[in-house]
Parts: structure tokens; sequence; C-alpha cells
């Protein structure tokens, strides 16, 4: 959302205000400022960190919740849902970090919490909980196959489609030397139904192996940019019909920074790896693959695309624009779900930062989504108040 999405990626391209930065920051887990140092056992120290927020949201025409819009509402619109008004602050956040020498290096923990759920309701929410020690990570964090580099900061909790990879946190090993990395990571499958649910596919998909991902993230003096590529395993079961087939995914993402100025820009593709193509689907990301009459996997392809800039009008304020898509093929005329879907999103917001610790935004966004043909749309208006400590 996740919008936004959103972890140990480098931000050199951030041209935003130091406030602005930490709110990204907090959503990446990349180290931030924190309230609290404490002196643990020992040579541990633990920090605690985190942020409260309110979103309020002015929705034309079904776009959602406050702090976030799904396709699958838009797609059902059809300007039969009149304006309407929601507010929330559950995707506030609270963290922890510790970090204990060891070896010639430090053994570093976080554990992240907000309190975000579908439809503004609210639930305490595991976001990272994992440790690192000499370049080796264990436990859930950001997918190694998503990057930060051409994310444009949003006031929408999961801003642009096709802008970050997979776009959220996986359970992992993951081994990082320099600017490259190479992950296990839980395995992603969503195989698309039937178009007369004969068939729900999704209850029958399995997996008997993890995804493997790889990145290289650097940067070239004012330019940044990152390449990733994910392989793993399409696989149904029913009993009595079973299938397997690989699925693959790639992106590639850059940013380049021209004095107040930044522009961003990422394409993803992908063949059986919707799940890994941000905001592909109606509510995240899209359908990987089918089961066609004869009982094979048959893969989806997928492309998504995203372009932003960021422009720092003075100290304290800047001004972001951002417009993404995404694609899935449709398969056969039997396939259902998600295949056959294209997204679309843009947003246009300012964001001022009084202080170091406060930002307030306010944000301009479209919405469109065609499936199957049909074709949905819906604007809205959202604005957001972060304190952060």
């Amino acid at each position: 959302m996740d919008y936004l999405k959103k972890g140990d990626q480098a931000m050199k391209n951030n041209k935003l205000s130091w406030a602005s930065m930490t709110a990204l920051a907090f959503a990446i887990g990349a180290p931030s400022a924190s309230a609290v140092d404490i002196q643990v056992a020992g040579d541990t120290t633990a920090s605690i960190y985190g942020f409260a927020r309110l979103n309020m949201a002015y929705n034309f025409d079904r776009a959602g919740p406050a702090n976030e819009t799904y396709f699958e509402r838009v797609e059902k619109s059809n300007n039969e849902i009149g304006d309407q008004f929601r507010m929330a602050a559950n995707t506030s956040r609270l963290g922890f970090r510790t970090s204990t020498p060891a070896a010639g290096s430090s053994i570093d923990t976080v554990f992240e919490f907000d309190f975000w759920d579908y439809d503004d309701a609210s639930n305490a929410r595991l976001r990272l909980a994992s440790g690192s020690w000499n370049g080796i990570l264990a436990g859930q964090n950001w997918s190694n196959y998503t990057t930060f580099v051409a994310s444009t900061p949003t006031v929408d909790f999961f801003g642009t489609a096709g802008s970050d990879g997979f776009g959220s946190r996986l359970n992992q090993l993951r081994y990082t030397t320099e600017g490259f990395s190479v992950a296990l990571e839980a395995p992603q499958v969503q195989l698309a139904p039937n178009a007369d649910d004969s068939l729900e596919a999704h209850g029958n998909a399995v997996s008997s192996m993890p995804a493997l991902t790889l990145r290289y993230e650097d940067n070239i003096g004012d330019f940044s940019y990152s390449v990733a590529g994910v392989a793993r395993q399409l696989k149904y079961d029913t009993g009595n019909e079973k299938d397997t087939t690989m699925g693959y995914g790639g992106f590639v993402a850059g940013a380049y920074d021209i004095g107040p100025l930044t522009i961003r820009g990422l394409v993803n593709l992908s063949e059986g790896a919707n799940s890994y193509l941000y905001l592909s689907g109606g509510l995240f990301n899209g359908a990987d693959a089918y089961i066609d009459s004869n009982g094979n996997l048959q893969t989806l392809s997928g492309k998504g695309a995203s372009v932003g800039l960021s422009y720092q009008i003075s100290p304290h304020l800047a001004m972001n624009a951002t417009s993404g898509f995404t694609d899935v093929d449709p398969g056969d005329e039997a396939v259902g779900g998600n295949a056959d879907r294209v997204n679309r999103n843009a947003f246009l917001n300012l964001m001022w930062t009084p202080t170091d610790r406060l930002m307030y935004g306010v944000e301009y966004g479209y919405y469109e989504t065609e499936l199957r043909g049909e074709r949905g749309d819906a604007s809205r208006i959202m604005v957001a108040a972060q304190y952060s400590f």
C-alpha cells in the first residue's frame, strides 16, 4: 500500500524536505530518527520511532476508504455511488529497533506495527519483524523484488500503480553485499478462477519451493537505479488434477536529480508473475495463471509502468505528481477474476513540512480501471496530517 509505500534501500534520489523523507523512511524501514534511545543489556541499544497520522478523503463515485483506493471499488462505481467523506487514523505506526555489536559487525533487529485494515478498520498489524548480521537478513521485511528508487510520495496509502515491483513485505532469507541482494522468499501465487466459477482455482494453488529474487541497486552521481528479477513456481493440485509451471518477472527503475527537481520512472514486465506487479488486481496484485479446459496451467502476461516528479518549491514545501498503469492479459474466454484488467491512477499533491517532524499534505487522485471491457473511474481529494517522533 500499500500505497506508500514503503527495506534497506538507499534514498539518494529523494529531494523532499526532511520530514517527508522521514515519513517515507518509516514506510520502507530505512534508519530513522527516534524519540527514545535506550541502553538495554551490555552493549545493546534500542530505539523507538513512529508517527501518528490522520487521513481524510472526499470520494467521488466510490473511490474507497480514507487511506487508499481499491480498483475493485472503482470498477463497480458506474456513477451508482454518490460522494462520500471518510476519516481514519489507522495508518499510524510504531516501531522498535535494536543493535548489538557482534563479531566485528552488529546484530540488528526491527519490529514495526501499524493499525491498518481494509475499510478503515483498526487492527494491530505486524509490518516488519526481522534480524540481520553481516548482510544476512531473516524474517519479514520488504520483498527483495521491491524498490523505492522510482516511488514518488503520495498521500494515498497504496500509491501509484506499477511503481514498486511487489510493493509489500514477505517472509524471507536474504543476503546483501554492496548493491547486490539475493533472497529466498515466501512464494506469492494467484490463480484466476473460471469465468463461470465452475473451477475456483485460488484454493488449489500450492507451492513446493520458495521464490528466488535478485536485485542490484546503486547510483551514478545524481542518477539512481534499480534492476531486479523474480522466478517462482506455479502449481495447483485438486487431488484429481495437478500441473506445474514457472513464472518470471523483471523491472528496471531510475531517478534523476536536477537541482530541486527529481524525475522517476519504472517498467515492470511479467510472464506468470503478476503477483509481483504492483496494484495489478482489484484489491492488490493480479492473477498469475489459469487452468485451461485440459487441466493445464497457462500463464498470464502482465506489464506496468510509472512516472513521477517531485519539485522542492521551498525548504518546507514540495509538489509531487505521478501516474502509473498495469495491464494483465485476458487468457482465453473462460478466464475470470483479475485476468483482462487494466488499472490506471494519477496523483498531484502538495506536502508542507513546517518543522522536521510535521507533515501536512493535500492531494487530488484519479483512478480508472477496465475489467473485460467494462470501464469505471473515480476521483478523490485527500488531506493528511502526520506527527513523527
